[in-house]
């Protein structure tokens, strides 16, 4: 999805951004983002828009593999956005790494790609839910809330 898309979502104006603070989200802290995507205007609107909820915060925006990681290590992250190709590679096998680094934490994919086989492909990774970019950004923000929830739209396989 294009960022022209997302700002047309919202009426042709980009909402004007606010910190999320500790006491939203009944409590619980602001979700700390970190946003995996190889379109760095689509990382950029997604940045802004969820800087415009009260319970998310970006506190990075990447391109690579390499860069989600580097990022987790700097900001300590609780919630993750990733594309399945980033610029170094895909990322099936980075939701493996950081959900086995960080498994309370929220991961949702953001990706063009719409199938089944997606779908099970990153639940087996560890993936909470797989959000398709032509959709809605509530869509987004919804599924990084049930998945901080432990309520994510896929259920995740057994560990052995």
């Amino acid at each position: 999805m294009a960022a022209m898309e997302l700002t047309a979502e919202l009426g042709g104006e980009m909402p004007q951004p606010h910190s999320a603070t500790p006491d939203s989200n009944d409590g619980a802290p602001p979700l700390r983002i970190v946003i995996g995507e190889n379109n760095t205007d689509l990382a950029t609107t997604l940045s802004m828009l969820l800087e415009t909820e009260p319970d998310m915060a970006c506190v990075a925006t990447v391109s690579s593999t390499r860069g989600v990681l580097d990022a987790t290590e700097r900001h300590q992250p609780n919630a993750f956005i990733l594309d399945l190709s980033l610029d170094d590679g895909p990322s099936i096998g980075l939701i493996e790494q950081l959900r086995a680094r960080l498994p309370r934490s929220a991961i949702v994919v953001f990706t063009g790609h719409k199938n089944e086989l997606l779908n099970e492909q990153c639940r087996r990774a560890g993936a909470d839910a797989v959000i398709v970019k032509s959709g809605e950004i509530a869509e987004l923000t919804e599924a990084l809330r049930r998945a901080a929830n432990g309520a994510g739209g896929l259920k995740r396989a057994a560990s052995t």
